[in-house]
Formats: structure tokens, sequence, C-alpha cells
């Protein structure tokens, strides 16, 4: 019913013009003449279809109006002059005709230049997205490589307060730390200095103040358009003014079991915090947790590099919450097969970093090419294949992860030489890369998806067989299939499932023959 009424809104103007153009027709019969005085009356239906309808439409309006403006008219009784009749039969159907086409098609480039100014705003956009992701993954690097140079805190503090401000474009940003039970303080801030925060609070400011103060005491990250019309400001409101602070944001901090603080960041300009910005301003928060309780805590080296890679692929896997611990889970399955394998363990941790980072450079996959629930097409196809230079080139940016380079980078080349991105065959592609390429591949066959259930292992196992030697290493294959431990694993059901559509790019043909499941 609702498509009848769409149809029907859609047709009735060009049968409106269609009824218009014939009753001008009638009135150049009932005057009795062609030309007629209501001849030039046709310009009025032709420009309004040709500007709104199809050609096809506009072609036909213009083709009535050259009838009833013909010496076709004698037929019906019509006079006609003379003079012009050899002008009727050209004259007036071309001039219709020639506006009917022109104005049709200055329509056409009109809609075709709106499209194209809206797709290019659109890519922008995207463009505008992906540089705000690089960019905060940058920061999280640069947080983790901080906690790796085992910086005292004040120097962890000073940087992870800088980089935080950049990353969100804030004019303020510190974390705040309470003293006593009464007060609290800002801890090393960028973008005014302690004196003048003294200046006003010499024993602190009321503790529980402000968007930072209520963060602390709830737990939970608050925000504010702006900071006067807030009742959460009191005394706090004049050295805001003096700061230039109108808007502010804050993530809860756990520095260490018993000090909480809140990561601060505040603007001169009233606005409205995204779910996306507050999102982000929460996973800085968990990293600079990290980062100042690495400070003063110092815990083991190796163990405080897998959690931070595994940190970082959780700041893409939140981007959808099917994929859950996928990335968690290849950590362990590709420990286990570097056990099977009998590698040495300082290999083990650097494939077990690598499986963790594999899928790291999604960072800066849009969303609406990550989420797709559907087939991808080849131009968005190419743009998810670009993950494995862009989560290399991450690793070489920094220090710690320069190990897991070659399983990042090549995770997706294929055992025949057919893979991505520099087409290596054999053992000439990193022993990590095909260990991952395998579990990865396994995990996500025998994981539930939003389009499909998780295949039989059975069935799985069948499509590992049949790839090994062309898209596989056949080792690794045979050593994954005959642990009765890692295919008891895989038999587990998954405690959150890794659904997410395009999450893992299969190669082509295994890629089809899950998706016809």
């Amino acid at each position: 019913m609702k498509l009848r009424i769409s149809e029907i809104t859609r047709a009735w103007p060009s049968a409106l013009a269609a009824a218009a153009t014939i009753v001008i027709g009638f009135l150049v019969y009932l005057d009795g003449q062609v030309p007629s005085a209501f001849t030039t009356l046709f310009f009025i239906p032709i420009i309004f279809v040709a500007y709104r309808y199809s050609l096809q439409m506009a072609l036909l309006i213009a083709g009535l109006a050259s009838v009833f403006s013909s010496p076709a008219m004698e037929l019906l009784g019509v006079k006609l002059d003379p003079s012009v009749k050899p002008v009727l039969w050209l004259g007036w159907p071309a001039v219709y005709l020639f506006l009917a086409v022109s104005l049709n098609q200055w329509s056409s480039i009109q809609q075709q230049r709106s499209k194209l100014e809206a797709t290019e705003r659109g890519l922008m956009d995207v463009s505008a997205r992906n540089d705000r992701r690089e960019r905060e993954l940058e920061t999280l690097s640069a947080i983790h490589t901080t906690i790796l140079k085992e910086n005292d805190e004040q120097t962890v503090v000073d940087e992870i307060t800088r980089r935080v401000a950049e990353v969100c474009g804030a004019k303020i940003c510190t974390i705040t730390v309470p003293i006593g039970t009464t007060g609290q303080r800002p801890f090393l801030p960028v973008g005014f200095t302690d004196e003048v925060f003294n200046r006003f609070f010499p024993d602190g400011s009321p503790y529980g103040e402000g968007v930072d103060g209520w963060a602390m005491l709830h737990r939970r990250v608050a925000a504010s358009r702006n900071v006067f019309e807030d009742p959460r400001y009191d005394k706090l409101r004049d050295f805001a003014a003096l700061a230039g602070i109108v808007s502010a944001a804050a993530a809860p901090l756990d520095l260490d079991d018993e000090l909480r603080g809140a990561l601060l960041v505040c603007y001169g300009e009233a606005r409205e915090f995204t779910p996306e910005e507050l999102t982000r301003l929460e996973r800085l928060a968990q990293q600079t947790e990290l980062a100042v309780r690495s400070a003063r805590q110092r815990e083991s080296l190796a163990r405080l590099a897998f959690e931070t890679a595994l940190a970082l692929t959780e700041a893409i896997e939140s981007r959808d919450p099917y994929t859950g611990d996928h990335c968690r889970r290849l950590a362990e399955y590709a420990g286990m097969m570097g056990v099977k394998l009998a590698l040495p363990a300082k290999e083990i941790e650097v494939i077990r970093l690598g499986a963790a980072l594999h899928d790291m450079g999604k960072i800066v996959v849009p969303d609406s090419i990550l989420k797709k629930p559907g087939r991808l097409t080849p131009e968005e196809y190419t743009i998810i294949k670009q993950h494995c230079y862009s989560g290399g080139q991450i690793c070489k940016r920094v220090g710690f992860l320069m190990n897991a380079y070659p399983v990042v980078y090549h995770h997706h080349e294929r055992w025949d030489g057919r893979g991505y991105p520099d087409g290596l065959a054999g053992e000439k592609v990193p022993l990590g890369a095909r260990i991952v390429s395998v579990v990865d591949a396994f995990d996500a066959m025998t994981s539930d998806r939003p389009y499909r259930d998780a295949m039989p292992l059975e069935e799985a196992t069948a499509i590992l067989q049949d790839g090994a030697g062309r898209q596989w290493d056949p080792r690794v294959v045979r050593t994954l299939l005959e642990s009765a431990e890692l295919q008891e694993r895989f038999r587990q059901p998954h405690e959150h499932m890794h659904a997410e559509s395009h999450g893992l790019v299969l190669p082509q043909d295994i890629e089809e023959k899950v998706e016809r499941l």
C-alpha cells in the first residue's frame, strides 16, 4: 500500500503537466488559428517537466506541444497562416525539443554535482575520523613507549597530559588527584601553571567539585557543555573564568589501590561532547592509569609489553561489541602452537605479541566498511587489505612493538604466494605470520557471526586440510589438527563470540565457502 502511494505521489505531477499541455492544445483549437496567442503557454509544462523529471517525460510533453503547434491541426479545422506553414513543421517542434533536452541535461548536471559534493563531504568526514583514530593510536603508542622507558612518575604524567591535549584538541589537560578527603588539585597541568591554581586554592579546591571531582566520586565519565551553567561548579567558576575554561570532560582513574584521580580536558568554548569523544577519553584514561601505575610499581617488562599490546587491540575491538576477546584468544592459540612446534620461549612471546596485534591496523578502516554486514565491494576490500600495512607501520614507530612487525605485516600472506601485501611464498613468509594466519582463520570459522552460526569443527577442519599447501603452511595446519589440546580449546564455546562481519579477511575462496553457510 505504501509503495502504491509513493508511486502515485511521484507520477501525479507528470500527469498534471501532460493534462495542462492538452488543455493548452484545446485552447489553441478554440482560438481557431496557428500560430495562436496560446502557443507560448506550452513552454510552462515543458520547463516544469524538463527541470524536475526524466528526459523521456520531457520529450513526451514537448512532442504533444509540437503536435498542437503544427499543421496537423488543420485536420481539426484550425486555420493556418500559409506564410508560416513551413516554419510550423520544424520551428516550434525544434524549439520545444531543444528546450526540453537542454533544461533536462542542465538539471541532471546539477543533481550529479550535488551528489558529488555530498560524496566529497562524506569522504572528508571519513578522512577526518581516520586522522583522529590514527592520532589516538599514536598517543597510545607514545604512552606505552613512556612506560617502557621506565621514566619517573613526573616525566610520565607530563608526557601523557601533553599527548592527550594534542589528540583531543584541548586547551588544558591535567590529572586531578585528591588531597586527603577534603580537597583536590591538578598534577602537572598543561595549559596553566600550578601558581595560577594555588592563587585561588592554596589548600586545593573542594573535593568532588567540577566534572573531574564528579568523575572521581561516581567512577564514571563526566562532561559539561558550559561550566558556568553547571551546578557541579561553584568555587571553581572564578578559576575557570581566569583560565579561559568554558567546557570540560573527565574520566576516572585508579592510580593505585588506594589513590583515585581523574583525567581532565578543558576547552575555551562551549561544546557538546559526542559519545565517540567520551569513549576516546575513557580509553586514554585507561592507558594513563597503566602508565602511572607502571611508574609507581614497575611491573615485569615482558608482561607489561604484552598487556599494552592487548590494550591497543581493545581500542579497535571496542568499535564492535561482537569482536569480544578475539585477539586475546589468538595470542593464546599462537602461544600453544609455538610450544607444539618447539620454538624458543622468546620467539613464542614475539608470536603471541604479534597475534594480539595482528589486526591493529584496522584502527584506520572506516566503520562503514569494518561493520558492513554484507560482502565487501572490490574497492572496500582494497581498503580493508591495507590494515596489514598500517599495522606494520605502527609497529615500526613503536620500539617495543618492532619485533612483532613481521607477524602483523605478513599475516595475510599465503603459502602459494597469492596473498598480500608482498606476495611472499613458502618459508619466505615469517613463521609467526604463518601460525597466526592458520589460528586466525580457524577461530573465525568456528565462531558465530551476525550473518551465520559457527561452523562445525569437522567442517572447519576440512577447509584447513583443503587449504594446506596452498593457502597455509601444511606443517602448521598439521600441528594444529594433531593437537588434542588445541582441538579441545576450539570446541569450547567462546565467552565472547568473534562475529565481526569483516574482522578477519579470509582468503577469497575460503570466505566464499564460509558465507554460503
